[in-house]
């Protein structure tokens, strides 16, 4: 990590926050958009040229940068308080509210990246159970996000001696592009099992805090992540099971690429599946080249320069989604739609775990290896816990 940068500072973030939800709240006006460029240039200084000294920078700056294309996307795409409104709100309606209200609109929106309780939510969004959605059963929620939140502090601190204990995840070791197939499965579940879990702490802790004081319902609160079972294919997986608290920007980008900038009409029932597909998969390489450029920033914040590994990885998947489509095409002659969701027979879902794990098993080392230089992964090696799970898992013969 450079030390030739300013400390990252926390009123400049605050009021960096403040400018993205002023910016929801503001009326209606063909001059909102310039509030856009002050966001911009803060976002901009805080990833390049601030640091926290700390390996959580990584996390840090793809945060802001994640809140950057919400605000291009709300504040510049659209005119945000006519196209977006809550569930049983009148569409445009907030627009004629007191500057109150519409800054509490404003704030519910802006901590509400997947739309949840919004009509722009997406379909892929886990849901509660039913009986989470009813105001009586709160203690139900509670008493379940604290089991959740208990599975995943103890995935962390198992990960924190495995990873400790693995000798590829040092500073300096061979690369793990290099590395045996043993090692690096445990270092691609080294690195997604306790990020998923970090992530998945953090959001049951705000929601058990919300829901007990009344604040939030149970219904606001869907898991983050769905079920593993549907990771068949790469494109399920990042539909289906990770989060989607980037989709809507990244996607609305994507399309403003597309058909305002490259000028590409939009397609409908009358485009051929050639014309359908292409488009559809230029959108795809272009969201996911965002998706790459947020990351990246991360990344650059972390190492104080561009490693270039997140930005490989996110800008591969499209790669795997379109090889994915075109077997589909071959073995059945049509390519499926884009929100075809019918579920694969046992023995294709088998394979296509197989594919899905064999992919970021071969791939996570690019998002990884920055991370590993950074001493990411270090822990506490030389502990008698960690020397323990080494012996435990034959990583003290490697």
């Amino acid at each position: 990590m450079s030390a030739s940068r300013a400390v990252f500072s926390l009123p400049l973030y605050a009021s960096y926050q403040f400018l993205i939800v002023l910016g929801y709240a503001f009326k209606p006006s063909r001059y909102r958009p310039l509030l856009f460029i002050p966001i911009a240039l803060i976002a901009i200084y805080l990833v390049f040229f601030t640091t926290t000294g700390t390996i959580a920078d990584v996390g840090l700056g793809g945060a802001i940068m994640t809140h950057l294309a919400h605000a291009f996307d709300a504040i510049v795409l659209k005119d945000v308080q006519k196209v977006w409104y809550r569930v049983g709100e009148k569409p445009g309606g907030i627009s004629s509210a007191s500057f109150k209200s519409r800054l509490a609109w404003a704030w519910h929106l802006h901590n509400s990246p997947r739309g949840v309780g919004w009509y722009h939510a997406k379909p892929h969004i886990p849901r509660n159970p039913p009986s989470y959605n009813s105001p009586q059963d709160r203690k139900a929620f509670v008493i379940s996000r604290l089991y959740t939140f208990s599975i995943c502090v103890a995935v962390q601190a198992g990960f924190y001696f495995i990873n400790a204990a693995n000798p590829a995840l040092a500073p300096g070791a061979t690369p793990l592009t290099h590395q045996s197939l043993y090692i690096r499965a445990l270092s691609t579940l080294g690195q997604v099992a306790p990020a998923l879990a970090t992530i998945t702490a953090q959001h049951c802790a705000l929601s058990i805090v919300l829901v007990t004081v009344g604040i939030s319902q149970p219904a606001d609160w869907p898991p983050l992540f769905g079920s593993p079972k549907n990771m068949y294919t790469v494109s399920a997986f990042w539909r289906d099971v990770w989060h989607q608290m980037m989709r809507n920007p990244i996607t609305s980008i994507a399309s403003f690429i597309v058909h305002s900038i490259l000028r590409i009409p939009h397609v409908s029932l009358q485009s051929s599946p050639r014309t359908q597909v292409l488009v559809r998969l230029l959108k795809l390489h272009l969201a996911f080249l965002v998706s790459a450029l947020i990351h990246a920033s991360g990344e650059f914040m972390m190492l104080g320069y561009g490693g270039r590994g997140a930005f490989a990885f996110f800008i591969l998947q499209p790669w795997a989604i379109a090889l994915e489509l075109g077997i589909q095409y071959l073995l059945s002659g049509s390519i499926p739609g884009k929100n075809n969701n019918k579920i694969p027979t046992l023995i294709w879902r088998m394979v296509g775990y197989v594919w899905v794990l064999a992919w970021f098993i071969t791939i996570c080392p690019l998002i990884q290896q920055p991370m590993v230089e950074a001493g990411l992964f270090l822990g506490t090696p030389g502990s008698a816990l960690t020397q323990k799970v080494g012996r435990l898992l034959a990583l003290d013969t490697i």
